[in-house]
């Protein structure tokens, strides 16, 4: 039997940080469930291989290089960081303000990558370590009065890929898991889903926020993914194990049939955007002869 891993997994409150730190404990590894408010974690406490520890990925670096510190000495290692937290912020881009944009990027952003920054230290040193980045299928593509939520998981992307070549060399491994839309808690209006209050929106957009604000409440609740599917996929993708059997840890996984479908509508839009303007593109290159 290989030895258990250890896990650290962020947003473990509700979906898929739930669900993925339930499956790996119920498969015999040890996970550090982390929230901002551990003896909340009611669903996670007392359960076998799981211990909740607190971690707020939005504080300031020192604080969290602190937290890291004491969460490593319960164990003495962690060997998959799994970032999860994130929100939804909605609203067009002209109503939401600067304050809402950068919390919206500092939760989904650059908390993400300063856990990233207290960890790998610690990774680096022992040769070895698996980072997990839940990112959206939504970072592929507008979608009105929810950009400011899509463009942090395109920065998110970008950022996750690169930092993947950057500590490749240091035997780290990494993996961008991009969702497509799963029935959990991330669409409910009281909990990791925030709208411009009424008192900021114009009404030049009312027709947009209306029809944002409708879409959202009839997908919460219907759709399509199954978060303890996707968990399951999830752990046995990072493991090799399961469907994942022999596979390599691959760059991103689009994650649900609606991420593989809308991902693949992008990328064909981008790549016939450049197919439509190459003549014109290239006009703009010196001559050879030049």
């Amino acid at each position: 039997m290989a030895p258990s891993r250890v896990w650290l997994i962020t947003g473990c409150s509700s979906g898929f940080g739930l669900h993925l730190a339930q499956t790996a404990a119920a498969r015999g590894d040890r996970v550090l469930a982390a929230s901002r408010n551990p003896d909340k974690a009611t669903d996670l406490a007392g359960q076998k291989n799981i211990t909740p520890v607190r971690l707020d990925h939005n504080d300031d670096l020192p604080r969290i290089k602190e937290a890291i510190n004491d969460i490593l000495s319960v164990y003495g290692t962690i060997d998959v960081v799994v970032n999860n937290a994130a929100y939804v912020q909605t609203g067009t881009v002209e109503e939401a303000s600067p304050e809402e944009t950068l919390r919206q990027f500092q939760a989904n952003v650059l908390g993400p990558l300063n856990l990233y920054r207290a960890v790998l230290p610690h990774l680096r040193g022992k040769g070895q370590g698996t980072l997990v980045t839940i990112g959206s299928m939504a970072a592929w593509y507008p979608m009105d009065s929810c950009n400011l939520y899509n463009a942090s998981k395109a920065a998110l992307r970008a950022a996750s890929l690169g930092l993947a070549r950057e500590v490749q060399g240091f035997g780290i491994q990494h993996c961008l898991v991009e969702p497509g839309f799963f029935r959990t808690g991330l669409l409910k209006p009281d909990a990791n889903f925030a709208g411009t209050p009424p008192s900021t929106r114009l009404p030049e957009y009312d027709e947009i926020n209306r029809v944002a604000d409708d879409n959202f409440k009839s997908y919460n609740g219907k759709q399509l993914g199954n978060p303890v599917k996707g968990a399951a996929i999830i752990y046995e993708v990072v493991t090799s194990t399961g469907v994942a059997e022999g596979k390599p840890l691959p760059e991103f996984l689009p994650l649900g049939s609606d991420a593989s479908t809308e991902i693949s509508k992008a990328a064909q839009k981008t790549l016939d955007g450049i197919d439509e303007w190459r003549s014109i593109s290239r006009l703009s290159d010196f001559a050879e002869s030049e």
